[in-house]
């Protein structure tokens, strides 16, 4: 590594935009508080150097000046537009200097209005309340780790969900005699800033890494461990919803050259409205029918939001509330000018608030079908992704 001192210029480098490069990715080491400095007033709208300025402050026991500028750096994120690292530099300008409550108010404002980038922490955070944004943000776990770090193999288990907040890391996976499915991707990924990985959700599935990820680079990520998050969606149902919302980029992504293919781990997430016939007291006298639509279809099941706004929910809710699991329930699909009936059974039901209603978020696990049946349900998930 080089160490850069207040004597160097620019000139010795191969542009303006190298210096603050090199600083950011730890390829030139800073000495001194004065050189760091004067680097600041040559660059003085880079947020991502004003960061590592914080990190040299506090490396070196400057906690005070390195909180104060731990709360620039993340006013210059909010301002330019970056979610993930104002998250994370505030966080570590509350772990000096813990904040009041105004403060945290000021903030949360601050990411509810501010306008960022469309990367996958602003799409889990934008059904959270402030409450729940808090959780979430009090939970993450910041690690920097040096090039050729590797931070998952293959086989190893999913329990922790990952944000990168700065560098690439590869991910690497190899052909297996094992794997009954092909899987469509590219062999080697590169997973750059603000994206994440880390297979954690459904909860109650144990996943084994299919790939290893190793940084090619210095990277930061942060991350919340899979016992966390099952924690805090027990706490705050609504922030599993956060979750399915950030899986489904996984699977839309165009950068990540997947293919959907057919078989129930497949998932389509596009919004269908659809009807619900239940039977909530195992009764088989008249069901209860409601609207709903999805925020996640398979062929093995179906999450459904229900609509809030019908008479019908107040006593839904109720019976669901004193009720295990299990209930039986028929599924309408409007397919075109004819619609597609299948049975399943609720195998989860969360109790949500949502635009000031409550109402019901429901995991539906399909019976066994016919192939016939399970074809047209690929068929028409799959026409609805193609058009979606």
């Amino acid at each position: 590594m080089a160490k850069f001192s207040s004597q160097l210029t620019k000139s010795q480098f191969t542009g303006e935009k190298s210096i603050p490069e090199y600083i950011i990715n730890g390829s030139i080491v800073i000495d001194s508080v004065e050189a760091f400095k004067s680097i600041l007033k040559q660059f003085p709208a880079n947020p991502s150097l004003l960061k590592a300025y914080s990190d040299f402050l506090l490396k070196n026991n400057l906690f005070d000046l390195a909180a104060k500028t731990y709360g620039e750096a993340s006013r210059g994120f909010i301002e330019s537009g970056n979610i993930l690292q104002a998250v994370v530099s505030k966080k570590l300008q509350w772990r000096i200097q813990p904040a009041d409550e105004k403060e945290v108010s000021l903030f949360l404002d601050s990411l509810q209005n501010g306008h960022f980038d469309d990367i996958p922490l602003k799409i889990f955070f934008k059904r959270l309340s402030r409450a729940e944004m808090l959780a979430v943000i009090a939970c993450f776990v910041r690690a920097r780790l040096p090039a050729g770090t590797v931070v998952k193999k293959k086989g190893d288990d999913e329990d922790n969900l990952y944000f990168i907040v700065s560098g690439t890391l590869k991910d690497s996976l190899y052909p297996s005699l094992e794997r009954k499915v092909r899987v469509h991707r590219p062999s080697d990924l590169y997973l750059t800033e603000n994206q994440f990985f880390g297979d954690i959700y459904p909860f109650n599935e144990d996943r084994k890494c299919e790939s290893d990820i190793e940084a090619t680079t210095q990277v930061e990520l942060v991350k919340i461990s899979k016992a966390n998050m099952i924690q805090l969606c027990r706490k705050y149902p609504n922030i599993e919803l956060g979750i399915i919302d950030l899986f489904k980029i996984r699977h839309s992504s165009p950068k990540d050259g997947f293919a959907k293919l057919l078989r129930k781990a497949d998932r389509y997430h596009i919004p269908i409205d659809m009807i619900l016939e239940l039977y909530p007291n195992a009764s088989k006298e008249t069901p209860v029918i409601v609207d709903g639509y999805s925020s996640d279809i398979s062929i093995g099941g179906i999450c459904v939001i229900v609509d809030s706004t019908q008479a019908t929910i107040a006593p839904l809710i109720e019976a669901f509330e004193k009720k295990a699991n299990s209930t039986k329930i028929w599924v309408d699909l409007p397919a075109g000018t004819m619609k597609i009936r299948v049975l399943g059974r609720i195998a989860w039901s969360h109790t949500v608030i949502l635009n000031g209603n409550k109402t019901l978020v429901l995991g539906i696990q399909f019976e066994k079908m016919s192939p016939r049946l399970r074809g047209m349900l690929f068929m028409f998930a799959n026409s609805l992704q193609n058009l979606d």
